[in-house]
């Protein structure tokens, strides 16, 4: 596992499970709120996918569950791959309580067992801000391009790269030039909903912001067709740029 992946799992182990708990409720409370309505729980997301019943799912750095769940409810097969193992026991746990399976590989996402998922895929879908924990964006794509079957589809939805340059999804994250390749590190994304104290012992991450260019070439040079790519504003300020989806077939 690469030195960053470590640090990153340090972080997204600590306190994670009780931190699902307080802020998204139990694992049993989730699942009611996800089995209510599956496709809300998706959000706009759900617009991308052509189906969902009998789909192969790669969910990448799916966390707590909270769109594999409805991904699962609605009838897909769902494999969620996430470097936390506190993730994996909430998530399971939830799944469990909606009455779904899911497959949770705990991993480094650049380390997915190839021999056994190579081309496996019908789908690979990441929403979030997931790009950024990852120092290579070319090695990235290249792994989610291997795990998709020919003709697969990936669904990389993303923090817009405007965040570079203005915290327009008041992340808490430094501001810095907008073509900047450098790696900082900085506090992990729950560590803004803890106490000053807290906040202090968090370990942190180490993070590498792209461009949309990097990103577009990126889904290029891993042999995708590039089917869409659209932007979408800001959670609090509409008039501003706060994420985007990139939807892009894996040529056969």
């Amino acid at each position: 596992m690469r030195e960053y992946s470590e640090q990153h799992k340090k972080a997204w182990e600590y306190d994670a499970y009780s931190f699902w708990v307080r802020n998204s409720g139990t694992p049993q409370e989730r699942a009611q709120k996800a089995a209510a309505d599956p496709k809300g729980m998706l959000k706009k997301y759900a617009a991308y996918f052509d189906s969902f019943e009998g789909v192969r799912i790669a969910n990448i750095c799916g966390s707590c569950g909270k769109k594999a769940i409805p991904l699962a409810l609605l009838g897909a097969q769902v494999t969620v791959f996430d470097i936390s193992e506190d993730n994996k026991r909430y998530a399971l746990e939830a799944a469990d309580a909606a009455n779904v399976s899911i497959a949770y590989e705990v991993c480094d996402v650049l380390d997915i067992d190839l021999e056994r998922y190579s081309g496996y895929f019908d789908v690979v879908f990441m929403e979030g801000g997931i790009l950024h924990y990852f120092h290579d964006i070319d090695e990235f794509m290249k792994v989610m391009a291997s795990i998709l079957r020919a003709d697969g589809k990936i669904i990389c939805s993303d923090f817009h790269p405007f965040t570079k340059i203005y915290d327009s999804l008041k992340t808490g994250q430094p501001e810095m030039s907008y073509f900047s390749t450098d790696v900082y590190e900085a506090e992990m994304a729950h560590a803004r909903f803890y106490d000053e104290e807290t906040r202090r012992l968090m370990p942190k991450c180490r993070y590498r912001k792209y461009t949309i260019s990097e990103i577009i070439n990126g889904i290029i040079g891993a042999g995708f067709i590039l089917e869409r790519f659209d932007e979408h504003p800001a959670w609090e300020n509409d008039a501003l740029p706060g994420e985007f989806t990139a939807v892009a077939v894996k040529k056969g």
